[in-house]
């Protein structure tokens, strides 16, 4: 039952996203972007409405919206016929999404899921924005770059899910927008089909430089051995290979050796973490599909409009990569002044107000909260700088499509200028960084995460698409060299995909974890039918652990979330080490008259988990005894001195 279930949410999700698309195409003429930017021009139009007035639950629209679009599908039908390929990659990538998520659907502590998870949770009560954080309540949720969680937030408010299930929802829609805008450049600037199919591909599955050498290095690498490889995978308990120990040698690596991870777009989609990254990729290919259907002359005035937008919705969705999406708009437009070619300088100025207005209400509130990160631009010091032989093995398939192309491809002004600004971007993000609150070996962590993969995904579509339409045939078999090594990462993926045990599959409310526990279960099921409230759960340790994801996966608020990510985001307020205190002090039994400090601070629910029957003996019953008197316990599983269960607020 839950499978068919499954496929009608998800049926209903297609057909309303296409019918926004049709919709759109109507002023748009072009399918390709019409079918990328309708559900972005959708979703920041109601952020902005938001802002000034909360639209609550929205369950109510979607029989409307389904069959508002049906009749425009059906009405378009020889349109779509005819644009079919378009259609087939859409579907497909969002298929090969959810086979991900449909494989391995638990959102868990593993990396940042249950952020995630929070940040969509935190815009489902469809009040005022911006929200109340979860994870600290009262205090708005306003310090973090989240429209695509606010996007997968819709999907469940909309279709009426989970948070978990609009997570795992959100994040195969998002695949699927960013494949068909990086499909639909290829196409556009390959003007082949096949090796447009294979640029598409390498995208979609293919890894670094390190992807088809990984093998060669260690014996047992893992899916993250070759994106993570630089300061985490690469050492030398690993590297065990003949290639691994020469490669030792002459790096010189050791523990202290700076993590510099380059997370590709195909190594997020096995990863599972519907991270701003994400919107990153989704906005750079869109802007790179402007660029193609400005250069393909096709729809300039249209292109120019998203082209122009493109520069301030990535200030809401990933703000790391803003510097970078400057770079890229910025370069394009001089480097057409420079071929002396026409900019349309009016439809760009136009969508970049546009952009602009609407994410202004966000911005008045993200800004003030964001000075307190107190970020600056720095220089790389000589301790952190990344060994030249590492580099070179994460980077060589892009540096290749730079020599091909200068060396043998067909070149002009733009296509060499657009080289010189991929390769300044690579060497920039190598000699600069963002100095955040991390230390030591991940001093330039952040930054190389947010770089290096979208430096490297853009530079590869777009000098590699250049190159495919090459008269040369050193250029154009070489360049398809490059791709079909770097898509042998797929092998890995498929490997993983395929042979890893798959335990709850198909529950794509992302809580199959917490299920498996009987008294958890209870607790869940009892929270989802409760009214919102705030819930009080023990989070064991400052991060990456699975508490308060119950909390969360039932739609509720928790007192308090991992406190060392809320110290990164609101710099280090001392209140919010005062209140993880406040509840180890609780949770220990040694609060007197706990029921008080309780009520002050109107937590209605208090779990007692699995986990927190390893607290010395006797914890529960004097937690119990300091609440009873206005809390009320109800155990669900319970042998001797065992209990799992939730006290709540007598009425």
């Amino acid at each position: 039952m839950i499978h068919i279930s499954n496929a009608l949410i998800v049926l209903i999700l297609l057909i309303n996203l296409t019918g926004l698309a049709l919709l759109l195409h109507r002023y748009l003429d072009s399918w390709s972007l019409a079918r990328i930017a309708a559900p972005i021009a959708f979703v920041v139009a109601l952020f902005f409405v938001e802002y000034i007035s909360g639209l609550g639950q929205l369950t109510w629209v979607f029989p409307f919206t389904t069959l508002a679009s049906c009749y425009l599908i059906v009405k378009a039908k020889d349109f779509l016929r005819e644009h079919w390929r378009l259609e087939a990659l859409f579907y497909g990538s969002f298929l090969y999404a959810l086979a991900w998520r449909y494989a391995f659907p638990d959102i868990t502590a593993s990396s940042e899921k249950i952020t995630d998870l929070t940040f969509v949770a935190n815009y489902f009560g469809g009040g005022r924005l911006p929200p109340v954080d979860r994870w600290l309540p009262p205090f708005s949720f306003e310090m973090y770059y989240a429209l695509q969680h606010y996007s997968a937030a819709l999907i469940g408010r909309l279709l009426g899910t989970t948070p978990g299930m609009a997570y795992n929802l959100g994040f195969c829609t998002i695949v699927a927008l960013t494949a068909t805008a990086a499909g639909a450049t290829a196409m556009l600037l390959v003007r082949r089909r096949r090796p447009a199919i294979l640029l598409t591909t390498a995208f979609l599955i293919g890894g670094a430089g390190t992807a088809p050498l990984i093998h060669l290095i260690e014996d047992h690498p893992t899916l993250y051995a070759g994106v993570r490889f630089i300061g985490s995978s690469f050492s030398a308990d690993s590297a065990t290979k003949p290639l691994g120990r020469w490669l030792l040698g002459v790096s010189q690596v050791n523990p202290n050796t700076p993590d510099l991870p380059i997370e590709t777009f195909s190594y997020l989609i096995g990863l599972g973490d519907f991270h701003p990254p994400f919107s990153g990729f989704l906005l750079l290919m869109l802007a790179l599909l402007a660029i193609a259907h400005i250069e393909a002359e096709t729809t300039s005035r249209a292109a120019y409009v998203v082209l122009g937008a493109c520069v301030p919705l990535i200030i809401p969705c990933n703000t790391w990569q803003f510097p970078l999406q400057v770079a890229l708009v910025g370069g394009y437009l001089g480097l057409r002044l420079y071929s002396k070619k026409p900019v349309d300088w009016k439809p760009f100025a136009i969508g970049l107000a546009a952009a602009l207005l609407l994410i202004e209400p966000f911005l008045a509130r993200f800004g003030p909260s964001a000075v307190d990160a107190g970020m600056a631009i720095r220089l790389v010091p000589t301790d952190q700088r990344t060994p030249l032989s590492l580099w070179l093995l994460l980077f060589y398939p892009i540096l290749a499509l730079f020599v091909l192309h200068l060396l043998f491809g067909k070149r002009s002004r733009l296509t060499i200028g657009l080289c010189v600004l991929w390769i300044t971007l690579l060497v920039l993000s190598n000699y600069f960084f963002i100095d955040d609150l991390y230390g030591g070996k991940y001093e330039r962590f952040n930054t190389v995460l947010k770089f290096w993969a979208w430096i490297y995904s853009g530079g590869m579509l777009m000098i590699g698409a250049f190159n495919l339409r090459s008269a040369s045939r050193v250029c154009r078999w070489g360049t398809a060299a490059v791709l079909l090594l770097v898509c042998t990462f797929g092998g890995d993926l498929a490997s993983e995909l395929l042979r890893t045990p798959k335990p709850h599959l198909g529950q794509l409310d992302g809580a199959g974890g917490i299920r498996d526990d009987a008294g958890e279960k209870v607790i869940l099921d009892t929270l989802q039918h409760a009214p919102p409230s705030i819930v009080l759960q023990r989070v064991p340790i400052g991060s990456y652990t699975t508490q308060p994801s119950l909390v969360i996966f039932a739609n509720q608020t928790a007192f308090l979330g991992w406190p060392d990510h809320e110290n990164v985001w609101r710099g280090n307020r001392v209140d919010i080490n005062a209140r993880k205190n406040k509840v180890n002090t609780f949770y220990a039994g040694n609060m007197p008259e706990a029921w008080r400090w309780l009520e002050d601070n109107g937590i209605h629910y208090v779990i007692w988990g699995r986990e927190d029957n390893q607290l010395p003996p006797g914890t529960f019953d004097r937690v119990n005894d300091s609440i009873k008197e206005a809390y009320v316990w109800q155990g669900y599983y319970e042998v001797g001195a065992y209990h799992v269960g939730l006290w709540q607020l007598r009425q």
